[in-house]
């Protein structure tokens, strides 16, 4: 929506002048932040597909940028996603994915399944993108730490554990009842945290 100064002190009368200008500015704000945001069911369709997707799969891929601006992308697994929707990561102090994350925290968390055996008929994908983070202290590695069937990865638990906590920004999903655009493929996507 693009309003020339001189349409809007016209068209509006000097009350409601404030408030059309704030809308506007909001709006803009908007579209100049996500234009390429594309959504035709509710947010909480969209977020339960992406739940269904992450329980079915939960082996993810993690996408970080390293030293060269580079995308790296490694398989992860992934816990259930906390109450605030952060997601934990169990891994080893030193990786490279760890280093990656606090030299650059913009990273991508991707879940999908393509399905070819039956012309991609039950494909679905939840891509996630975000802000990541590094944690090594007791009371993170208590909390969000892997269970114990899994310790065993770590010879000197917890002293060789890393956690990485991703916090997603925006979503996109397709699949699990979530139609992508049909023109263009586009998914349907959401930025998070949702509000209300």
């Amino acid at each position: 929506m693009t309003l020339k100064r001189r349409q809007l002190l016209a068209a509006a009368p000097v009350a409601g002048l404030v408030s059309v200008l704030s809308q506007a500015a909001t709006q803009a704000l908007a579209d100049d932040a996500e234009p390429d945001l594309y959504r035709v069911d509710d947010p909480l369709t969209i977020m339960a597909a992406a739940r269904e997707i992450m329980r079915e799969d939960w082996v993810g891929v993690l996408i970080t940028i390293d030293e060269n601006g580079m995308p790296r992308a490694r398989p992860v697994g992934v816990g259930d996603p906390e109450d605030d929707g952060s997601l934990w990561i169990s891994t080893r102090r030193g990786s490279r994915k760890t280093r990656q994350i606090m030299a650059n925290p913009k990273a991508a968390l991707h879940f999908g399944f393509d399905d070819i055996p039956n012309g991609a008929a039950g494909s679905f994908y939840a891509s996630f993108t975000g802000l990541a983070s590094v944690h090594t202290d007791a009371d993170a590695i208590a909390a969000y730490g892997p269970p114990e069937q899994y310790r065993a990865q770590w010879p000197d638990y917890p002293d060789d554990l890393a956690l990485i906590r991703f916090e997603p920004k925006r979503l996109e999903v397709m699949g699990k009842g979530v139609r992508p655009n049909q023109q263009h493929w586009q998914p349907q996507g959401l930025l998070l945290p949702l509000a209300g």
